[in-house]
């Protein structure tokens, strides 16, 4: 059997053979599929000869678990999206009736935590002139304890004679 025209396009014999499931030889089989998938036109030919041969219809339909499946997971859709709702409802009402019954009270024995993490918070970043002081003095001390001395030639604004 021959596979290719001379102008190196599928012969209608080789489609055929194809679309009917003949026993090829492999390196036809190989040849064929290679050329299928770079040449648009043998493409277009197999895929036109493919749509007049009969169709198979299945063992059994799909059709109802399809639907059973779309069903299902728009329900799931539904309860998780009135569920996420009806809990920021609830955490609001919460919220706002918990500040309610709050609005009376005037004396707090206890800070909050969140005041209390300001408060550390304000204290720590209050210690960094102190800390950056500290460390250095520590730095300098580091030189003077391996005997570098500063040169004292050096002015720090600079002078031109």
């Amino acid at each position: 059997m021959t596979c290719f025209r001379p102008d190196g396009h599928l012969t209608d014999e080789a489609l055929a053979a194809l679309i009917r499931g003949d026993a090829l030889a492999e390196l036809d089989r190989l040849e064929i599929a290679e050329h299928l998938v770079y040449c648009d036109p043998c493409l277009q030919r197999y895929t036109e000869l493919l749509a007049e041969a009969p169709l198979l219809t299945p063992a059994r339909s799909c059709q109802e678990s399809l639907r059973r499946r779309i069903w299902r997971r728009a329900v799931q859709l539904g309860v998780n999206r009135y569920a996420t709702a009806a809990a920021a409802v609830v955490l609001a009402l919460t919220v706002l009736w918990g500040s309610a019954g709050l609005a009376g009270q005037t004396v707090r024995t206890e800070p909050t935590l969140l005041e209390r993490a300001g408060t550390a918070l304000t204290e720590w970043t209050d210690a960094w002139p102190q800390a950056w002081a500290d460390a250095l003095s520590g730095f300098s001390d580091l030189f003077e304890n391996f005997g570098v001395s500063p040169r004292n030639d050096l002015t720090q604004g600079g002078t031109h004679p």
